[in-house]
Order: C-alpha cells, then structure tokens, then sequence
C-alpha cells in the first residue's frame, strides 16, 4: 500500500487531534478512492470526446458567460 503525507492547516489541528486516528484513515481512504473513481469516470468520458482542448475551454466560457447573465437577472 503507498503512503502519502498531508499536512494539516494549523486552524484544524485541534480537530484532527480529537478524532481517534484509525477512524481518519479509514475516512480520507474512503474519500481517496470515491475521488479516484470520480477521476476514473471523467477521463474515460473525455476519451471519448472529439473536442479539441482549445473548443472545449470557448465551450465552457460561454456556459460560464450565460450562466453569468442569468444570475444577474435574479438579483
């Protein structure tokens, strides 16, 4: 099994201190695998894709661009 280390912000410590460590490592292990198969799961949809990197960046600017115009019709 590989290792890594994290380091944890000082304004979390105490927490991280409270909790029992085998609990924790069972919970960043789940996370780390949920979030692997998340990457899992979109490179495999991006492989399928035939956009090139430069449509797909003009793509999301122009989600980003109306989604922007619709919020700032509601407020």
């Amino acid at each position: 099994m590989a290792e890594f280390v994290v380091t944890i912000p000082k304004e979390f410590e105490e927490d991280f201190k409270k909790i029992d460590p085998l609990l924790l490592q069972i919970s960043v292990q789940k996370l780390i695998k949920e979030k692997l198969e998340d990457f899992v799961r979109v490179e495999k949809i991006i492989s399928k894709s035939k956009l090139k990197e430069k449509d797909a960046l003009e793509l999301g600017k122009k989600v980003n661009k109306s989604l922007s115009k619709r919020y700032e019709k509601l407020m």
